[in-house]
C-alpha cells in the first residue's frame, strides 16, 4: 500500500469514527497539519510513535492494529508475498490456481466450512455449512444482483435474519464474533471501492437493522481479541446447545488474502450434530466471484 493509498485509509478510519481532522488530531495529540499530510500521502515517514497514537485514537483492536501497521509499511499487496525467481517456486501470483486449490479444499473439510475474502464475500461452501444454516434457495436466486448479496454481514445482519434465527439465545456474543472477523479481515481495504460500495448498503437500517450497531461495538468492547479464533456457544433452535470455534486458514496471494473458516467442535453434542450434517454431502458451492468484485 502506498502512500496516497495509505491517506485513503487513513481518511475512511477517520470518517468511519465521525470526526474532522482537527477533531482527530484533537484526539490522538497529532498535529492537524501532520493528519492532512497523511491523508493527502505527501507524508514518507512514519514515526513509530505518530503511527501508535493513530491507532490509539481510532481505538483499533490488537488484530486491527496488526493490519494498521502493514498497511502503513508502504509495501504493496505483491510486494508483501514472495517473489517468484529462477530459484523459487510460487503460486502467490496465480489467483486462479490458489482460488481453485481453497475452494477444494473447503469441499473436502469434514466440518461445516466456507470459504472468504477480504470484504467479506463467501466464494464458497461446502454442502455440511449450507445444511448448517439451511440458507433458503431464494436468497441466492439474484444475489449478484443485490449489494453484499453473498456476503457474510447479509446472512447475519440483514433483514432476512438467517443469522439470527440461527442462534435461539446469546446472539449479542454470536454477532459480535461475526463482526470482528469482517473487521479485521476488512481493514486495509476499507478505502477500496468495492468496500465503500458495501458499507453504503450495509448502513441502511431498513436492509441491514443490526449491522451498525455491532460495527460499531467491536471497537468499544472492553474485551480485546488477541487470536483469529472466534468462540460460538448458543441454543439453535434444531440442534440445541452447540460449542464450537470457527478456525480460520488464511491463503497469501499478490491479490489479498483468502479465509477458509471451519467450525470446530467443542464438546460430544456439537461433534454429533456436525457428523450428522455429513448427511448433506460432499463438495463446494461456488458463490461470489473473486478476484474481480463488479458493482452493479
Amino acid at each position: 500500500m502506498n502512500r496516497k493509498e495509505f491517506g485513503q485509509l487513513l481518511s475512511a478510519l477517520r470518517q468511519d469514527m465521525g470526526w474532522t481532522q482537527f477533531q482527530f488530531a484533537e484526539i490522538a495529540d497529532v498535529n492537524e497539519a501532520v493528519i492532512s499530510q497523511i491523508e493527502r500521502g505527501v507524508k514518507k515517514h512514519f514515526e513509530p510513535e505518530l503511527l501508535f497514537k493513530i491507532a490509539n485514537a481510532l481505538q483499533l483492536t490488537t488484530l486491527e492494529r496488526r493490519e494498521f501497521f502493514l498497511a502503513a509499511s508502504g509495501l504493496d499487496r505483491k510486494q508483501i508475498v514472495r517473489q517468484a525467481s529462477a530459484n523459487v517456486r510460487t503460486d502467490v501470483f496465480d489467483v486462479r490456481k490458489v482460488l481453485e486449490r481453497m475452494v477444494g479444499l473447503t469441499g473436502d473439510i469434514r466440518l461445516p466450512a466456507f470459504l472468504g475474502d477480504v470484504f467479506g464475500d463467501v466464494l464458497a461452501a461446502n454442502r455440511m455449512m449450507l445444511a448448517f444454516y439451511d440458507i433458503p434457495p431464494a436468497m441466492f436466486e439474484n444475489a449478484a444482483q443485490i449489494p453484499g448479496g453473498y456476503n457474510t454481514a447479509r446472512i447475519n445482519f440483514g433483514r432476512d435474519l438467517v443469522g439470527r434465527n440461527h442462534v435461539a439465545d446469546n446472539w449479542d456474543q454470536y454477532a459480535l464474533n461475526s463482526m470482528h472477523a469482517f473487521r479485521v479481515n476488512s481493514l486495509r481495504y476499507r478505502a477500496h471501492p468495492y468496500f465503500k460500495y458495501l458499507m453504503k448498503a450495509f448502513r441502511n437500517p431498513i436492509e441491514y437493522p443490526f449491522f451498525d450497531r455491532f460495527w460499531k461495538m467491536v471497537s468499544s468492547t472492553e474485551q480485546d481479541r488477541e487470536a483469529n479464533v472466534d468462540y460460538f456457544s448458543y441454543t439453535h433452535p434444531a440442534f440445541g446447545g452447540l460449542h464450537y470455534v470457527a478456525s480460520t486458514i488464511t491463503a497469501v496471494t499478490s491479490t489479498g488474502e483468502l479465509f477458509l473458516i471451519q467450525n470446530v467442535p467443542l464438546d460430544e453434542h456439537t461433534d454429533r450434530v456436525f457428523d450428522q450434517l455429513k448427511s448433506a454431502g460432499t463438495g463446494a458451492v461456488r458463490f461470489a466471484p473473486w478476484p474481480l468484485k463488479p458493482m452493479p
